[in-house]
């Protein structure tokens, strides 16, 4: 996949000024030298992404009528071959973000990814809706996530993980960056609720996915090292 297939599009080609699309496309090199960053730390292929041009924004929970924007998903898709998992970064994140936040966000991506092909794998997700991850809220299933200490190896994206997710994003100068150049701008957005934010995915379609063994096998190794933990407590 393209990870600039959307701004090719013609729904979406110029839909943003070119200032702003020449910096995404400029520091697209910050995004791809944190895809391998991530990749080396987990010794795993990362999923499937791409940029959105368009903002995804949600109203916060305590405050409504505020707006929390969402860098960053990782997405189930249903297709031919079945379910297939991306990860969406937004416009924004790639414009705005330091290069120790993009890191994070994708690190912490990964994870809901791993966390996805667990569910499909075991075939646990069907039973229930599955929300998309959106990294800068506090849904349930963040709770379920793999500690990154046993999926990474590198100590410091470890630490900047801590350190940039403890209870939500933790970037206020990428937040006030997006409030006022992509929000106050009125650059595009797409209001997203609970509800378009919920999917189930079909039994048949969960049946023929395939995903990357090397991840099914790391996901074995860290339900037994969970155990493991667990029973040593």
């Amino acid at each position: 996949m393209d990870p600039l297939v959307r701004f090719s599009q013609p729904e979406s080609e110029n839909i943003l000024p070119a200032r702003l699309k020449s910096s995404v496309l400029k520091r697209m090199k910050y995004v791809e030298k944190g895809i391998k960053r991530v990749q080396i730390a987990a010794n795993l292929l990362y999923p499937k992404y791409y940029v959105e041009p368009v903002l995804p924004v949600t109203e916060t929970i305590h405050e409504m009528g505020q707006l929390g924007v969402l860098y960053a998903r990782t997405i189930p898709v249903v297709g031919p071959a079945g379910v297939e998992i991306v990860v969406q970064l937004s416009a924004a994140l790639v414009a705005y973000a330091a290069t120790s936040t993009i890191n994070a966000v994708l690190a912490h991506e990964f994870l809901h990814y791993v966390e996805f092909v667990r569910k499909f794998t075991n075939m646990d997700s069907l039973a229930e809706e599955i929300s998309t991850t959106i990294y800068e809220s506090v849904y349930a299933d963040a709770e379920r996530l793999y500690d990154p200490k046993l999926l990474y190896k590198d100590k410091r994206l470890i630490n900047l993980l801590e350190k940039k997710f403890a209870g939500g994003l933790n970037d206020p100068k990428l937040h006030e960056k997006t409030t006022k150049n992509w929000v106050g701008k009125g650059l595009p957005i797409l209001r997203i609720t609970p509800e378009s934010n919920t999917m189930r995915i079909p039994v048949s379609a969960a049946l023929k996915s395939n995903f990357d063994i090397m991840v099914k096998m790391r996901i074995e190794e860290l339900d037994r090292m969970v155990i493991e933990r667990a029973q040593r407590v």
